[in-house]
């Protein structure tokens, strides 16, 4: 009897404690503000897929390169470098359809191999539902933070699997913005514009218009536009704009 009552404390006494942890676990959790950790990743995987661009087409960038120090500063030089011809330098659309970064398994026709990769966002859509229907009162409330963390994770993994971490970026990127921006909006205090979406949006629309080829060869200079520069100048002001507001409260 002494036993099962010392068996019964412990038993007792785990349990509060297992439970204590995962409310603290919980509560940590609902604490964490993970808006520019996402921006900032979604802007390290794009990055990532640039330098594996660069590195792929290395000799040929160096010899665009030392062709522009060359030029000097010459606008129009420049420009007439940059547009005339691609100089040996993959299109960046090309590049990232013809990356392989996981083979489809043996006997999957490529078909296949897409559908079952867009099956993991499809998953992650489809868990999102079920939860809403079966836990929430309002189904279509605004999307959580746990929620696009999940979806973040369906669009990187299913995107990457097929082009790599530049093609993962470009989707991550506009969506997490997008979302962020959103949310942000519905808080008191700062508004930001959704015009920080639109820089984000520049890689995934080329990719888009390359592959369409409705405007025939893509120069080096639309490529520098639509992959580098323009998502970069997005993708860095929101963040700093964000970062600036906190610590300098303005």
């Amino acid at each position: 009897m002494g036993t099962r009552s010392r068996n019964a404390g412990r038993s007792g006494t785990g349990s509060g404690t297992g439970t204590s942890t995962g409310d603290a676990v919980f509560r940590w959790w609902r604490r964490r503000n993970f808006s520019l950790p996402l921006i900032w990743t979604s802007l390290l995987v794009y990055l990532a897929g640039i330098v594996q661009f660069a590195l792929a087409n290395e000799n040929a960038l160096q010899a665009v390169v030392a062709d522009i120090v060359a030029l000097g500063a010459d606008p129009e030089a420049v420009w007439t470098h940059l547009t005339v011809s691609r100089h040996g330098v993959d299109t960046i659309s090309g590049f990232v359809v013809g990356l392989e970064p996981v083979a489809p398994p043996a006997g999957l026709e490529s078909p296949q191999w897409y559908a079952a990769v867009a099956g993991i966002v499809g998953l992650a859509v489809a868990a999102v539902a079920v939860d809403r229907l079966v836990r929430r009162e309002e189904t279509w409330e605004t999307i959580s933070i746990d929620e696009t963390i999940l979806f973040a994770l369906a669009i990187g993994t299913a995107t990457a699997l097929v082009g790599g971490p530049l093609l993962a970026g470009a989707a991550l990127m506009p969506f997490l913005f997008a979302v962020i921006v959103h949310r942000t909006r519905l808080g008191r205090g700062w508004k930001p514009s959704y015009l920080y979406v639109v820089p984000v949006l520049a890689p995934a629309a080329g990719v888009v218009v390359g592959l369409s080829g409705v405007v025939g060869e893509v120069t080096l200079l639309v490529d520098l536009l639509a992959y580098v520069l323009l998502p970069l100048a997005g993708a860095l002001g929101l963040p700093l704009r964000a970062t600036i507001r906190k610590h300098f409260d303005r």
